[in-house]
């Protein structure tokens, strides 16, 4: 009887455990790349396109874990890469979507029926139409991506996630793409010479 008490026990604090972890995620907002030019998104990290060739990018939230309501963030563009437009995709419960401004001065999409943000592996925002203009260059990168706060009326320190029913502002962190991430620096070492490093 005490082993299987000792047993759930054990499983509440673990199931706990993970509940807080859950509850302890920061909602953000990330700025993806086309994975292989297929329409769907997975990369945060991209080489220069050949100048004058289409770009798609995505803006995905992630980790709201709630309804949505509206968002509002900017995105700011290196000079490889040249603004064009926005789409936003269907809203699955229906209804309409409204958008004032645009990803490269300031936006806020807002939807007459609320968005679930409840998928774990984020919710597609808005999709970036652009282009890759000859500034692209990665021998002089990298170039971040930034997703920022949106600057009107009143300029606020992070991009927002308006929840419903409520309407609370949930303030998330605006996530960094690299456009040409460039090589990662190494140095061959032996186990010893890293143990060294921390004596």
């Amino acid at each position: 009887m005490k082993r299987a008490l000792a047993g759930v026990l054990v499983a509440a604090i673990v199931g706990l455990s993970a509940g807080g972890a859950m509850a302890d995620a920061v909602p953000y907002f990330q700025v993806y790349f086309d994975d292989g030019s297929n329409g769907s998104y997975g990369e945060t990290q991209a080489q220069c396109g050949q100048a004058g060739m289409p770009v798609y990018l995505y803006v995905v939230a992630q980790n709201f874990n709630s309804w949505l309501s509206a968002v509002e963030y900017e995105i700011n563009f290196p000079p490889g890469v040249m603004f064009v437009g926005d789409s936003f995709p269907a809203n699955p419960s229906g209804g309409v979507t409204l958008s004032i401004g645009n990803s490269d001065t300031g936006i806020a999409v807002s939807w007459s029926l609320p968005r679930s943000a409840f998928d774990p592996s984020g919710t597609l925002i808005s999709t970036i139409f652009a282009v890759w203009t000859s500034a692209c260059d990665c021998s002089n990168g990298p170039y971040p991506i930034v997703v920022g706060p949106f600057p009107y009326p009143v300029p606020k320190d992070k991009p927002v996630g308006v929840r419903w029913p409520d309407y609370v502002q949930i303030p998330a962190v605006g996530m960094t793409s690299l456009l040409c991430p460039g090589p990662v620096s190494t140095q061959e070492s032996t186990w010893g010479g890293i143990k060294a490093l921390y004596r």
